[in-house]
């Protein structure tokens, strides 16, 4: 006996709710993600600290060897140029499977004053690239006598 009811009817139509749900979210959220999409670039999060000495970038550039970074120094913009390949390889049972993976950051920061390039100083531990600038000195203040 059928009664031309389908028990997976709400079934489906609730997974296809779910579908539209979560890609409306994702599109949402690639949206947020500090990704230049146009050339391929991911931007990395970074921290700008000024104190009355100098400027000091932080920079998240995880899974980076350090030989695979750029730096680049102007009157007034500090340029992160870096890359991460990755590929992974392993057999199981007669399976072989390869995997490559990469992405490349970009970032070009505006300093909040001149800096002295010939004085920067960068280090690069754990992921996290710190680059020192010094500012520049300013001209000393001295009191004129007029005569």
């Amino acid at each position: 006996m059928s009664y031309g009811i389908d028990i997976f009817d709400d079934f489906r139509r609730m997974m296809r709710e779910m579908e539209r749900f979560m890609g409306s979210m994702t599109e949402e959220m690639q949206k947020r993600l500090p990704i230049s999409r146009d050339e391929g670039f991911r931007e990395p999060l970074v921290d700008i600290n000024e104190t009355s000495d100098e400027v000091i970038v932080t920079a998240e550039l995880p899974g980076v060897p350090k030989e695979n970074i750029e730096l680049n120094l102007t009157d007034s913009t500090l340029e992160i140029k870096a890359s991460q390949k990755q590929e992974v390889a392993f057999e199981k049972g007669g399976v072989r499977k390869r995997e490559r993976r990469s992405m490349n950051f970009y970032r070009l920061i505006e300093l909040p004053c001149g800096v002295d390039g010939t004085k920067v100083k960068a280090t690069f531990n754990n992921g996290v690239l710190e680059v020192r600038m010094p500012k520049l000195e300013k001209a000393k203040r001295h009191s004129i006598k007029i005569e």
